[in-house]
C-alpha cells in the first residue's frame, strides 16, 4: 500500500505542478515626467520620421520635407497623434480576444484522501482518489464566439481607421482657416493702407481749407475700425496655428519649424469642379459614399456579431457536457468510474436571452439603416450647397470683372485730369471690398467641398492613401 500511496503522491504533484502558472506579473508604474518628455520629443525632422516618410514613397532626396501640405501632415499626424495611439491599442486588445476566445477549456483534477479508523479490522485505513473533469462544448459554441470576437476586431479596425481619417479632416479644416486668415490678412493690410492715404490726403485738404472736417472723421474711423480687424486677424492666425500644431500631434515649438505649402486655391477649386459637376456625380457620389464611409462597415461588423450572439444563445440551449473519469482507491478497494455530468439550463431564461440577442441585432440593423439615410441626406445637402456656392462665386466673380472695368475707366479719367486722387483712391476700396467678396466665395466653396469628401471619407480628386496604421 505504501508504493501505492508513493505512486499517487508522485502523480498529483506532477499534475498540479504543470496546471500552475509560470509567467509572473510585470509591474509597468506609469512615470508622467517620461509621458511628459515623450509628448514635448515629437519632431518632424526626426529620423524616425523620415524613416516612415520614406516607406510612404517619398525619396531620401526630397527629405527633409521644406514644404508641407494636406497630405504630409496627415503623416505626420498618423505618425505621431496620440488618439490613433489609443485606437491601435484597443485595436489591439480585441485581436487578443478573438485569441482567447479561441482558447479550449481546460480539464480539471480532483483528488481526495480519507482515512479511516481502523474500527473494522477488514479495511485498510487510508482512501486515495483521482479524478480528472473534461469539458466539451456542444453545437460548436467556441467557433461562434471566436466569429463574434472577430467582429469586433473589424469593429476596433474600423475605429481606428476612422480616427485616421477623422485627423485628415480636421487638418484639411484647419488648413482652409489657415490660408483664409492669410488671404484676408492682406486684403485688410491693402485696405488700411489705402485708407491710411485718403486719410493723410484729406488731412491736408482739411488744413487748406478745401475739405469737410466730417469727411476725415469718417475715414479716419473707417480706417481704425480695419486696423482692429487685422489686429484681430494676426491673433486669429496664431490660434489657428496653435490648433494645427495639436491636431498633427507636435508639441507648438517643432510646429514652428514647418513650413505650409502654399495655396494655389484656383487649381485646387477647378480640379473639384471637375470631380463634382459631371452630370451623373450625384448617383456616383452617393454610391461611392456608401461603399466607402468607414461607419458604414463598422455597423455591418457590429451587426454581425450581433447575429453570432444569437447563434451563440441558441447554441447555449445544449448545455455543455463534463467527463469526469477516475481511479480510487478504498480503503483496500481499487474502484474505477467514469461520470458524466451538465448543467440545467432555464428554458424561460434561455428564451429570454435568445430574445435579447435579437433585439440587439435589429437595433444594429435600424443603426446600419439609419447611418444610410444620413449619410445620403448629408451628401445630398452637401451637393446642393455646393451648386449654390459656385453660383455665388460665378456672380462675385462676374462683379469683380465689372469693377475692374470700371476702376480702368476711372484710371483714365484721373489721367485725365477729371477726378481728384482721392476720388481714385475711394474706387480702390470699392474693388478691395468686391475682391473680398470673391475669397469669401472661393473659401466658402472649399469648405463645402472639404465636407463632401467627409461624408465621401476620401479625397475627390487626389490620390493619397491612407498608409498601413498598424505599424509606424
Amino acid at each position: 500500500m505504501l508504493s501505492i500511496q508513493n505512486i499517487f503522491a508522485s502523480v498529483l504533484i506532477c499534475l498540479l505542478l504543470t496546471g500552475c502558472a509560470t509567467q509572473e506579473q510585470a509591474a509597468k508604474p506609469l512615470d508622467s515626467a517620461a509621458v511628459t518628455a515623450k509628448i514635448l520629443d515629437k519632431d518632424p525632422s526626426s529620423a524616425a520620421f523620415q524613416d516612415y516618410l520614406i516607406k510612404q514613397g517619398y525619396t531620401s532626396a526630397a527629405l527633409p520635407l521644406t514644404q508641407w501640405g494636406l497630405d504630409e501632415l496627415t503623416l505626420c499626424a498618423l505618425f505621431y497623434h496620440t488618439k490613433l495611439d489609443l485606437a491601435k491599442e484597443q485595436l489591439a486588445l480585441a485581436d487578443l480576444a478573438v485569441e482567447t476566445a479561441g482558447i479550449k477549456q481546460r480539464p480539471a483534477i480532483n483528488a481526495e484522501v480519507a482515512h479511516s479508523n481502523l474500527r473494522n479490522d477488514d479495511i485498510k485505513p487510508w482512501s486515495y482518489g483521482l479524478s480528472i473533469d473534461i469539458p466539451i462544448a456542444t453545437n460548436n459554441k467556441r467557433a461562434i464566439k471566436v466569429d463574434k470576437a472577430q467582429q469586433h476586431a473589424e469593429a476596433a479596425k474600423m475605429d481606428v481607421a476612422q480616427t485616421a481619417w477623422q485627423l485628415r479632416h480636421q487638418i484639411a479644416t484647419d488648413l482652409i482657416a489657415y490660408h483664409q486668415n492669410q488671404a484676408e490678412t492682406t486684403l485688410l493690410t491693402e485696405t488700411l493702407a489705402t485708407q491710411s492715404s485718403i486719410v493723410a490726403m484729406l488731412e491736408k485738404r482739411v488744413a487748406a481749407g478745401i475739405a469737410a472736417k466730417s469727411e476725415l472723421s469718417t475715414v479716419s474711423l473707417l480706417a481704425l475700425k480695419s486696423e482692429h480687424a487685422l489686429n484681430e486677424k494676426q491673433a486669429q492666425f496664431k490660434q489657428i496655428k496653435a490648433k494645427l500644431a495639436a491636431d498633427i500631434g507636435l508639441p507648438a515649438n517643432k510646429f514652428k519649424a514647418i513650413n505650409i505649402k502654399p495655396l494655389a486655391i484656383d487649381d485646387v477649386l477647378a480640379k473639384q469642379a471637375k470631380a463634382l459637376n459631371a452630370p451623373s456625380t450625384a448617383k456616383t457620389l452617393q454610391a461611392d459614399a456608401l461603399l466607402n464611409r468607414i461607419d458604414l462597415r463598422r455597423s455591418l461588423a457590429e451587426y454581425a456579431a450581433a447575429e453570432a450572439e444569437i447563434r451563440l444563445q441558441v447554441a447555449n440551449q445544449t448545455p455543455d457536457i463534463t467527463i469526469s473519469p477516475g481511479i480510487l482507491f478504498d480503503f483496500g478497494d481499487t474502484i474505477w468510474s467514469l461520470g458524466f455530468s451538465s448543467l440545467l439550463n432555464s428554458l424561460d431564461k434561455n428564451t429570454a436571452l435568445i430574445k435579447q440577442a435579437t433585439q440587439l441585432r435589429e437595433i444594429q440593423g435600424k443603426q446600419f439603416e439609419h447611418l444610410q439615410a444620413t449619410t445620403i441626406a448629408t451628401l445630398n445637402q452637401s451637393y446642393v450647397r455646393y451648386q449654390s456656392a459656385q453660383q455665388t462665386l460665378q456672380r462675385a466673380e462676374a462683379q469683380a470683372k465689372k469693377q475692374l472695368s470700371q476702376k480702368q475707366t476711372m484710371q483714365k479719367q484721373f489721367d485725365a485730369g477729371l477726378i481728384g486722387k482721392v476720388a481714385l483712391k475711394q474706387f480702390a476700396l470699392n474693388s478691395i471690398v468686391t475682391r473680398q467678396q470673391v475669397l469669401t466665395s472661393k473659401f466658402k466653396l472649399l469648405t463645402i467641398a472639404n465636407d463632401i469628401e467627409n461624408v465621401l471619407q476620401k479625397p475627390l480628386y487626389t490620390s493619397f492613401n491612407m498608409p498601413e496604421l498598424t505599424d509606424k
